[in-house]
């Protein structure tokens, strides 16, 4: 495999602009003759407003263009993942693996049928017997305050900035957190995911898009490593690029039966963060390092949009319990930013509510018996 190619990418922050042209606009609409000599409209004074409160949600929230340095947004489009370096302390990562260990009883171990990395023998089967281990529940462990790191990612701050580049403004939680456990021979996962489905029709639902100038994921991983993975040990393993790749992946390829070449095992610390599009065909090697390898993997996706279903017809039991305003608004059912979805500012913090007027949700109750088309 190429280690070459795992270029080291620094965190900036570059500081948001706080004036905007519609701003400016206001202001000269406000100094003209001729508004002093017109009564608003009602429905003008609430077009004023809900402007205004859209131009004060940008500069708040949508900081995002700042968010990511050139060189990351770079990286990213071309390779189609990213590792954010340091963004847990040890102390936060010994915290996170104790939880865990208190946990160790409920860790289910992948047998049989649910062996993720082929049969006996090939490349991604380990062992051929020790199986990867699964578990969740993470954002429930209020005992002791064991939950508070985990549901950090939702609105971390050093990590919003990059769900609101990759994902967007009003960005939810799709899948339940879970935590990866690989032991010395555990099997790794056939390589999946990516562009194209296997029919070679194109794979929407995972989609990656540019568009002038910005990035678009449907769905955006987010693992935070609990242990080191250096290249060749094992753990995630990706195509860099396949994510803008017309052909669907043949199968020998994603059974890392051939070109070999085309994959990469990132080098990850813990307390590193790995961002990577889904729509990137990517999967796990067999673990071959003496340490235990763990990962708790996360997903993101626009508020408009779920993959996922645990929200539905609610999360979990005891997982809002104690939670921030911002890490509540981050678990928000899919809808549009403009129906009174809370957003988050590049810091992590409630930026506020897009509000939708009244008197449409007045009428849409008469029509619908709901406030809310």
């Amino acid at each position: 495999r190429r280690h070459d190619e795992n270029m080291p990418l620094v965190v900036a922050r570059i500081a948001a602009t706080t004036s905007t042209p519609a701003v400016d606009a206001r202001a000269r609409l406000s100094r003209s003759p001729h508004s002093a000599s017109v009564a608003p409209s009602r429905r003008a004074v609430a077009h004023r407003h809900r402007t205004a409160h859209r131009v004060a949600m940008t500069t708040n929230a949508t900081t995002s263009s700042s968010g990511m340095t050139i060189e990351e947004k770079f990286a990213f489009d071309l390779r189609g993942f990213i590792v954010v370096k340091n963004v847990f302390d040890a102390s936060e990562v010994a915290a996170m693996n104790a939880a865990i260990d208190a946990r160790a009883s409920e860790i289910v171990e992948r047998k049989g049928r649910l062996r993720l990395g082929g049969e006996v023998g090939d490349p991604l089967a380990g062992d051929g017997s020790t199986g990867r281990a699964d578990l969740g529940g993470m954002l429930t462990w209020n005992t002791n305050g064991d939950a508070d790191v985990f549901r950090s990612v939702l609105a971390h701050e050093k990590l919003v900035p990059y769900y609101h580049e990759l994902v967007g403004v009003g960005y939810r939680m799709d899948h339940l957190p879970l935590m990866i456990q690989q032991k010395m021979g555990a099997d790794g996962f056939v390589f999946h995911g990516g562009k194209m489905n296997p029919d070679g029709s194109w794979c929407q639902e995972l989609a990656y898009t540019y568009e002038q100038g910005k990035i678009y994921n449907q769905l955006l991983a987010v693992s935070v490593a609990l242990s080191d993975t250096a290249p060749g040990d094992g753990g995630f393993a990706i195509v860099p690029g396949s994510h803008k790749s017309n052909f669907a992946c043949p199968q020998a390829i994603l059974e890392y039966k051939s070109n070999q070449d085309l994959v990469v095992n990132p080098e990850i610390k813990a307390g590193d963060v790995l961002l990577f599009t889904e729509a990137a065909t990517h999967g796990t090697m067999a673990w071959t390092a003496k340490h235990t390898r763990r990962a708790v993997l996360y997903r993101f996706a626009p508020s408009t949009y779920a993959y996922g279903r645990s929200y539905y017809p609610t999360w979990p039991e005891g997982t809002e319990e104690g939670m921030t305003d911002a890490q509540k608004a981050v678990l928000q059912p899919p809808h549009h930013v403009r129906l009174d979805r809370t957003t988050l500012t590049d810091s992590g913090a409630v930026a506020g509510t897009q509000t939708r007027d009244d008197f449409k949700k007045e009428h849409d109750a008469k029509v619908f018996g709901n406030k809310y088309f």
